[in-house]
This record gives C-alpha cells, structure tokens and sequence, in this order.
C-alpha cells in the first residue's frame, strides 16, 4: 500500500499572489493566537519567499513545500528566537493546512482555524 502525496497543481499559478496571501494569512493567525508581533510578519514573509521559490521550480508535492518552508524558518530562526511563542515546525504545520485548503484536498488539519487573508 502506497501513501499517495498531497499536491496543490490547482491553487492559482500567480505565486506572488497566492504566497503574499499566505503569509497574511499566517501573521493573522500568529497574531490571533498570541498577539500582534513584527516577527510575525517576518515568518510569513520568510513562508511566503520559500513558497514562491519552490513553485517556480516546478513543486507542487505540499508536504516538500512545507519541509522548505520549516528549513528556510530554522536556518534562519535567530532573526525570530527572541519574540517567537512557537517553532518552525508550527509554521510548517500550518502551511501544509493552508495549502491543502487553498487546494481542496484533505490534509492534516494540525490548524482548528485557517485564516483568510482577504
């Protein structure tokens, strides 16, 4: 028995759109969650570069676009370390949610609540 692969193919091919409403949509559930923080702001904006360099490379695979989101966000966790009330890994989490909404599939559901950024 294989596990197939979640892919978002169908979200909208305007990936500086779709990633700078994905990174609304995360600073509004970062700011939700604890309160309203710069480097909330920095994390979807960090989310939103690592989505639109994987979808310009062709990746549709949502759980490789969520590693890349987690990887970027760690390598570079200094810049949020000191303000941040959670980890890469629930960015990551939270992405792979959104991009499986955004797509119409079923994922994880690790988030109760996705954020619509418009």
């Amino acid at each position: 028995m294989a596990i197939e692969s979640l892919t978002i193919e169908n979200i909208d091919t305007d990936h500086e759109d779709e990633g700078e409403r994905m990174a609304k949509s995360i600073t509004a559930w970062l700011d939700a969650e604890w309160m309203p923080q710069e480097t909330h702001i920095k994390m979807g904006q960090s989310a939103k570069s690592s989505y639109i360099a994987c979808r310009k490379k062709g990746e549709v695979d949502l759980m490789n676009i969520m590693t890349t989101v987690v990887d970027d966000l760690q390598s570079n966790w200094r810049e949020y370390d000191d303000e941040a009330f959670i980890n890469a890994w629930d960015v990551g989490n939270y992405v792979s949610d959104y991009l499986a909404k955004r797509a119409g599939v079923d994922g994880c559901a690790c988030s109760a609540t996705i954020y619509d950024a418009e």
